[in-house]
This record gives structure tokens, C-alpha cells and sequence, in this order.
């Protein structure tokens, strides 16, 4: 067990390791657990936000893939936040504000607009980057075509009794 004492809350933070003193400083072993306790907020963030702890695949190579599309897309959402913070501060134009803004634009709270609104962000990077928009019309129909056609939809096959046949 290591203890560190913090000055700036006056208590000590006890921390429980296998990690041998001659090789680790409590203050090491203690930045060692502020980032493992990052590494859990990420993984907890990334759980909520993208779904993954409802992946449907046994593939390691499809895991690994969508979670580092997760991760890609928090660290995106947490650089568009802070350039969102670095706007406002620079709108309010004034130091005192700008040391302010941070409330102002809650990391939270921006990251969960910049996730609402990503849809037109890749449209802005993809025309940024010199791609044409998709042809709205085309991308509307085939969006909006029923997948499985050939497959008789729910209520057909209650009003059949192929559904519950003992109740037909």
C-alpha cells in the first residue's frame, strides 16, 4: 500500500499496488492510477455513446476495427469541443471571459452536440476535402426501400394465422 498526501485537498490517497517501491515513487504510482482511471472514463464513455458493449461479433479484427472508430470519433469530438471553447472565448474577446468560457461551453454538453450534429460535420469534412455530396434523391430512395421484400410483414401473417396458428 502507498499513500500521497494532497496538499490542496489535505487528505492522503491510499492506493493498493503490487508495483515495488525501489522501482515506482508514490507520486509515480499515483499518476500511474490517474491513468489507468482515464483509460476506465474513456472506456465507460465509449460503452455509453457508441454501443460498445453491445457488439454482435466474435471476429477480433471487427472488434479491434469499431473500437478504434470509437475512439477516433471521441478524440475528434473532444478537439471540435475545444475549438468550441477557443471560439467563444475568442467572441467574448477579453481575458477574464475567456478563462470563463470553459463553462460556458461544457465538455459534456459539447460533445454531445458535436455527436447530434456529426452527420453534417462529414459533410462539411467531405466537401472540405473536395468530395461531391451524395445525390440526395438516390440517397433518400435508397434508404427509404424495404430491405427484405419478399418477406410478409408482421401483420400479414397475424391476419393469416401463420403468426399464432393456435389462435387462427
Amino acid at each position: 500500500m502507498v499513500g500521497l498526501r494532497d496538499t490542496t485537498e489535505d487528505e492522503y490517497h491510499l492506493f493498493l499496488t503490487n508495483l515495488s517501491e525501489e522501482e515506482y515513487s508514490a507520486p509515480d504510482i499515483a499518476q500511474l492510477y490517474r491513468a489507468r482511471w482515464e483509460v476506465e472514463l474513456l472506456f465507460k464513455k465509449l460503452k455509453s455513446r457508441f454501443g460498445l458493449d453491445e457488439i454482435n461479433t466474435t471476429d477480433p479484427y471487427l472488434f479491434e476495427a469499431l473500437i478504434l472508430i470509437a475512439a477516433i470519433s471521441l478524440m475528434m469530438s473532444r478537439v471540435i469541443v475545444d475549438e468550441l471553447q477557443k471560439l467563444d472565448a475568442q467572441q467574448r474577446e477579453s481575458a477574464d471571459d475567456a478563462a470563463a468560457s470553459s463553462t460556458r461551453v461544457p465538455r459534456g454538453r459539447g460533445s454531445t452536440v458535436v455527436e447530434r450534429h456529426s452527420h453534417l460535420i462529414h459533410l462539411y469534412v467531405m466537401l472540405d476535402l473536395g468530395y461531391d455530396l451524395p445525390d440526395l434523391d438516390a440517397l433518400l430512395l435508397w434508404a427509404s426501400r424495404n430491405p427484405n421484400p419478399h418477406r410478409p410483414r408482421l401483420y400479414e401473417r397475424v391476419e393469416s394465422g401463420e403468426f399464432w396458428p393456435e389462435f387462427a
